[in-house]
């Protein structure tokens, strides 16, 4: 069989950036994207050694434990050993799974020639079965301290928030599954508009949404979202929320983060809300 060395070496590329964006996805790790695709390089660097005889050597045990986790500490930001050894575990799991995914493929089902868009395929499903997963697992835990210090980004403004860590807080965006945390408005006087810092955010519906909405840049109204609700009762809701860069939480920064915007500050205790999700 002919392999083509470049066919092999951006193949490479493209399954080690999909295997680090997934791991980000599912820790919902802040990612830097030129840092992912400089992982995704020596990954795919690494792979091309496999052609070059006298450096057999480097596929023992010990030097793929050194790529990978050169690979993880390059795409993710280094915190502390905790977070790098979940993130790195994470990453086998989603690289485990691929694999197995491809073998049973080949092997069971009898599809030799797999294609780009199979394997992107197959790399979906794992993240929707390996968030689950995990989801399930972090649920399992009791959390120690309900209140958190929360640092947001967005644009060049740095916001910290204290915040309540709610259980019963699981709002995501319907769309790209991306957890919600509530925020006091008045918090984000910074960069928003006056119109929308003083106005009542608890009756909320299209109507008004896209009233506020018009009053904002281009700009800053493509991070806004619109969160449809639902409490008990079949009472149903909208929530407007901003995007944020990243969160971050106990020194661990988060991407994919949604702000709510609500009123609901009464005290100095908290001003935010947090989704267990991210946590």
């Amino acid at each position: 069989m002919i392999v083509y060395a470049e066919y092999y070496f951006f193949e490479n590329l493209l399954l080690d950036y999909i295997m680090i964006k997934t791991t980000s996805k599912i820790l919902n790790l802040y990612l830097v994207r030129y840092k992912a695709l400089i992982g995704a390089l020596i990954g795919a660097v690494y792979s091309m050694f496999y052609f070059i005889p006298k450096f057999y050597f480097l596929y023992t045990i010990i030097f793929k434990i050194i790529f990978s986790s050169l690979i993880v500490l390059v795409a993710f930001e280094y915190k502390n050993i905790k977070q790098f050894l979940r993130t790195l575990f994470t990453f086998y799991l989603v690289s485990i799974f691929l694999g197995g995914s491809v073998f049973f493929i080949e092997y069971f089902i009898g599809i030799n020639n797999i294609t780009i868009s199979l394997i992107i395929t197959i790399v979906f499903i794992s993240y929707k079965i390996l968030s689950c997963f995990y989801n399930d697992l972090k649920s399992l835990n009791i959390f120690k301290d309900i209140q958190k210090e929360v640092c947001v980004k967005i644009e060049d403004n740095i916001l910290t928030f204290k915040a309540l860590l709610d259980t019963g807080n699981l709002l995501k965006d319907p769309i790209t599954k991306d957890p919600v945390m509530i925020v006091d408005v008045k918090e984000l006087e910074k960069i928003l508009p006056e119109e929308l810092v003083y106005i009542d955010y608890s009756i909320m519906d299209f109507k008004k949404v896209n009233y506020l909405l018009s009053k904002l840049s281009i700009d800053i109204s493509n991070r806004f979202r619109i969160i449809p609700y639902k409490i008990v009762g079949n009472e149903r809701g909208l929530i407007l929320g901003i995007k944020a860069d990243y969160v971050e939480v106990d020194g661990n920064k988060k991407g994919n983060i949604i702000l709510g915007l609500s009123n609901f500050a009464q005290n100095d205790e908290y001003n935010a809300i947090i989704n267990p999700n991210f946590i």
